[in-house]
């Protein structure tokens, strides 16, 4: 609210001061003009009244005779010769030409008599000092209306802010996965139809995602029954066991089997309340039978593991299940070498894989983590998959507040690192 504030606040001042600079230029040279005239028909009738008293008198004595008069003015007025005035040869010239000149630093007003070598001074102004004066009670003042302008803003902002800090907080909640959060805002807001539009958006992706779910669920459960019904039959079947049709049938069953249990993974891990059993592991020897498994159906591999952190904090069925499908992937794609690392760094986790394989372009890193996503035949080789290895290691990562990012690796191939904070591990296991 504070930045707001002030932008705001700012913006106000500033047009304030300009509407007021632009007024008071605009009465300053009005003000100037209608008060020099009137100075200027002073000082003529003060003149003429001055010489016609002054009339028949020696003007060596015009200035003993001036001071006894009573000219109840407001304003001191003398005589002087004019080369005995303070002023420049310019103001001289000016001067001797009857005009009226103004000593700006004493506010007193010069004004030659007649054709004589002498000079009526008008002044000090006692209105022109105060002027000099108001000008810095105006500044003041507008100073303090500058200020006092802060007290509306701050009231009008106020409530405003208050209803956009609940928009946030809801729009907050909807990106966390709460989907149910809504706005209740007063009918009477400025605000009310933006809070309609987003509560409507949100009931929208409620409901999207629900439907999402029981399609996902609904085709899972209809395809489940039917897949049963053939493998019952299949083995009901007279069929020589090593016949290969046999054979492949079993492996495109069991294929069809495993998309459906990573669909519905992949559903499961998508629910933004997705609860986690948090444990303390130490994943070594999982990691070290898994690189076994994987070397007896891939001879022509070599693994490298380097384990700097012996524990880490997770879930351990689904940290268990993202380092599967990593490894299992860069296996697929690898030529003949395989890095697997398990790091700490303050407190963040690392788990990181690399190969020697095609490895993948930049401009495809982020697209990979989708879905159903396939690259270029280099890297979409006939060895099986689903297409959703990947993306089930992203939703993964995001249960545990973490992501996952892919670079180049060293050996020529692709990196994938597995990146997510320590949490609070609630229960212990010596192992995935």
């Amino acid at each position: 609210m504070r930045k707001l504030f002030i932008q705001f606040y700012l913006l106000l001042v500033i047009s304030f001061l300009v509407a007021v600079m632009l007024a008071g230029l605009v009465y300053k040279q009005v003000a100037e003009k209608t008060g020099d005239r009137a100075l200027a028909d002073l000082l003529k009738t003060s003149l003429s009244l001055i010489e016609y008293k002054l009339d028949g008198i020696p003007q060596a004595q015009w200035p003993a005779a001036l001071r006894t008069l009573d000219h109840d003015l407001g304003f001191n007025v003398s005589m002087q010769r004019m080369d005995e005035l303070p002023i420049d040869s310019d103001t001289l010239k000016a001067l001797r030409e009857g005009d009226i000149v103004m000593l700006e630093d004493d506010y007193t007003f010069l004004q030659r008599v007649g054709n004589s070598p002498y000079a009526l001074v008008a002044g000090p102004m006692s209105y022109l000092v105060f002027l000099h004066e108001l000008r810095w009670f105006d500044y003041a003042l507008l100073a303090l209306i500058g200020l006092s302008l802060a007290i509306p803003v701050l009231l009008w902002m106020r409530p405003h802010w208050n209803e956009l800090m609940q928009l946030e907080r809801s729009a907050k909640q909807l990106s966390e996965g709460e989907f149910s959060a809504r706005v209740q805002l007063a009918p009477s807001s400025g605000l009310q139809p933006l809070a309609q539009g987003f509560n409507h958006m949100a009931s929208n992706v409620e409901r999207l995602l629900e439907s999402k779910q029981a399609l996902i669920n609904a085709v899972a459960h209809e395809l489940r029954t039917p897949l049963a019904r053939l493998r019952y039959r299949l083995a009901l079947l007279d069929i020589d066991a090593a016949n290969p049709a046999q054979a492949g049938i079993e492996r495109d069953l069991n294929s069809v089997g495993a998309m459906i249990d990573e669909l519905l993974l992949h559903a499961r891990l998508s629910r933004p309340d997705l609860p986690l059993q948090l444990q303390e592991l130490q994943p070594q020897a999982w990691l070290q039978q898994r690189l076994d498994d994987i070397s007896e159906l891939n001879p022509q591999l070599h693994f490298t593991l380097q384990i700097e952190q012996p524990s880490i904090s997770g879930d351990s069925v689904l940290l268990a299940r993202a380092m599967d499908n990593l490894i299992g992937n860069a296996s697929r794609y690898a030529n003949q070498q395989l890095l697997i690392k398990l790091y700490a760094i303050d407190d963040w986790q690392y788990f990181r894989v690399e190969d020697d394989g095609p490895g993948i372009p930049e401009e495809d890193r982020q697209r990979v983590l989708e879905p159903f996503v396939r690259l270029d035949p280099s890297r979409d080789r006939a060895e099986g998959g689903h297409g959703l290895g990947l993306a089930i290691v992203q939703q993964i990562m995001l249960a545990h507040q973490g992501r996952v990012e892919i670079d180049a690796s060293p050996l020529g191939g692709a990196a994938f690192t597995l990146c997510w904070p320590r949490l609070q591990a609630v229960t212990s296991a010596n192992k995935t």
